[in-house]
This record gives C-alpha cells, structure tokens and sequence, in this order.
C-alpha cells in the first residue's frame, strides 16, 4: 500500500494481493479518519459479495473468483464498535462484459486498486436498527 493526503483527501493504492476492506479499514485506522466516503477501481479476485434480504435479515453471500475489473467502489466510512469500518458497493466486470455487483465483505487485489478517501468533519458510528437487524450509520456528538 502506498498513501498521500493532502486536505481532507487520501489517495491509496493497493498492490497484488493485498485485501481491499482490510486494507482500507487499517489505513483509515492510522489516518483517525471517523467519517468520510471512499470510491475506487482496479482489478480485485475472490471477491465476496452480498445482497441484503430484508425479510430473512441477512445477507445472501457468493464469491466471484475473478480476476474481475473493479468498475466502481463506492462506500461510506464510519465506526463500528469503535473500529473503523467501510460499507462499500462494487460493480465488477466480467471478460464477456458481464457486470455483477453488490456489497463488498472482502476482495484480492488482482492487478492494482487505486482508491480516494474523502474525510468528512463529521463523526459517524454505526448502531444497530431493530426494524432491520442492520447496524446503520448515525451520526456522533454535537450538530
């Protein structure tokens, strides 16, 4: 991983086989970033997807082996049990052109994974909704 930060802007990238969700938790760990967005592309493999089921109240999980394009990462950052935490969504492209996509629990880096974190002023957590079974962003402190 190699990291700049200028403002309130972080830009990442990831080397081969470096996990994706892992990689951005830690930085953003070190960074004390509390709050912000993140969007990405690159190339990722085994990537674990999920699509949420609302009645059963979980996820439906499946893993894309890949190599796949990383089209787009578009995620949020907040805390979760005090712990940096990043709810990203991915579309991934297939050889065929095909595109999958949905929320991201872990990829590889195949190639490369270029990523920007914007960091935001305001602190967020995520708690758990009892009408979902979802821990949901909320905000931290004073408004």
């Amino acid at each position: 991983m190699d990291a700049r930060k200028k403002g309130n802007e972080h830009v990442l990238w990831l080397d081969r086989g470096e996990p994706v969700v892992a990689s951005l938790q830690e930085y953003i760990g070190r960074a004390g970033i509390r709050g912000g967005s993140v969007v990405g592309l690159g190339a990722v493999e085994a990537a674990e997807l999920g699509t949420f089921d609302p009645v059963r109240r979980t996820y439906d999980r499946t893993t894309i082996p890949g190599p796949r394009e990383l089209l787009s990462l578009v995620g949020t950052i907040s805390r979760l049990d005090g712990r940096p935490f990043v709810h990203a969504h991915v579309t991934l492209g297939a050889p065929d052109f095909s595109v999958v996509g949905g929320h991201l629990f872990e990829a590889r880096v195949a190639v490369t994974g270029e990523f920007v974190i914007h960091e935001a002023a305001i602190d967020s957590s995520r708690i758990l909704d009892d009408a979902t079974g979802l821990k949901l962003m909320r905000f931290e402190g004073e408004t």
